[in-house]
């Protein structure tokens, strides 16, 4: 039970959902009804401690008591590890895969409450764990963590995979967001590229705050029968169209390490993708094409250039199995899990 900000007594409802040896267990329980910012942050931190440890007890009293905490991201759930691991003394992984960390997005630097949180859970956490170099770099720049091991994000290889299929078409997959992901720098660049080459078509797949504006630029560039929206589709949808396309491209300002990447190299598909992030750490001239940020004569050039390269497409998809697949992450998972706690 916890104590509401007005005072009333209100259980959680606790659900649990078998996976054959494994159990999940959700709690759930009403928000934070206080309007006041301030009064408001600090209740809701209050709550979530409150009922990761409701939930550590329900879990303990079934006899289950954790060898080692795996948190996905530092932020909020770094939190509870910290407070585990005070009160238990069970350690703790953090993998991290926020671009916010990056200087060149900034939302760390900018954000007083994270700056002064985050550095006592990560430097408490046993190893951080993000997912690139370049993220590693911008960790230890900011003194986020003392130990590292790099983990690439962790991608279903067995959803994407090689069709034999006539190519005529590139492929965007990414929210449809121009501060990061530069969809509008697409269009314009697709609009002079298909000038010489009018049979092919571009495909967008996502959604996002920008997509009115960006289909106003197709519409104005009279490019409506040319670049086709599809919305958020599956990744069976996904790899059928990959499996169409010359190429994958994102033409982003910023990113860490995406992986639409990695299910691109699944599908034995090239990539266009801007020198950003970790980017260049998984793409190179047999896996892809590398181009500078905003440089829409570049991309164009690189769109041309995969047409008249030879790409071998089980080099693409066995080295995204052998790096990316779930059994090679967790492979190297157990070896960290059995590091930390010395087993």
């Amino acid at each position: 039970m916890h104590v509401e900000s007005d005072g009333s007594i209100e259980e959680p409802k606790i659900i649990f959902l078998n996976n054959n040896k494994f159990t999940e267990l959700l709690i759930k329980y009403p928000k934070v009804k206080n309007k006041l910012p301030v009064i408001s942050k600090i209740l809701k931190v209050k709550r979530y401690k409150y009922y990761y440890n409701y939930g550590l007890n329900v879990l303990n009293s079934k006899g289950f008591i954790p060898d080692i905490v795996h948190c996905n991201v530092m932020n909020p759930v770094g939190l509870i590890a910290k407070n585990w691991k005070q009160k238990y003394n069970t350690p703790y992984v953090i993998t991290e895969h926020w671009t916010g960390f990056l200087s060149s997005d900034g939302r760390y630097a900018k954000n007083t409450i994270l700056k002064f949180s985050l550095p006592n859970i990560a430097n408490a956490a046993d190893k951080i764990l993000p997912v690139s170099l370049d993220l590693q770099k911008a960790l230890m720049k900011n003194n986020l963590g003392k130990k590292f091991q790099i983990v690439h994000n962790v991608v279903n290889t067995d959803k994407f995979y090689l069709q034999n299929k006539t190519k005529n078409k590139f492929l965007v997959v990414a929210d449809l967001e121009n501060t990061q992901k530069n969809i509008l720098g697409i269009v314009k660049a697709f609009k002079v590229f298909s000038a010489t080459n009018p049979d092919i078509t571009l495909n967008l797949i996502g959604g996002g705050s920008d997509e009115a504006s960006i289909i106003e630029c197709i519409n104005q560039n009279n490019l409506s029968e040319k670049i086709q929206l599809h919305g958020r589709i599956s990744a069976e949808e996904i790899n059928d169209l990959l499996a169409e396309s010359y190429a994958s491209i994102l033409f982003s300002n910023y990113e860490n390490l995406p992986c639409v990447i990695v299910e691109a190299f699944a599908a034995g598909i090239p990539f266009i993708s801007t020198n950003v992030g970790g980017v260049k750490e998984i793409i190179n001239e047999e896996r892809g094409i590398l181009i500078p940020a905003k440089d829409e004569t570049a991309l164009i050039n690189a769109m041309k250039q995969v047409l008249d390269t030879e790409w071998n497409p089980d080099v693409l998809r066995n080295y995204a199995i052998n790096t990316f697949s779930y059994e090679k992450i967790g492979q190297e998972f157990n070896s960290i899990y059995k590091e930390v706690i010395g087993a």
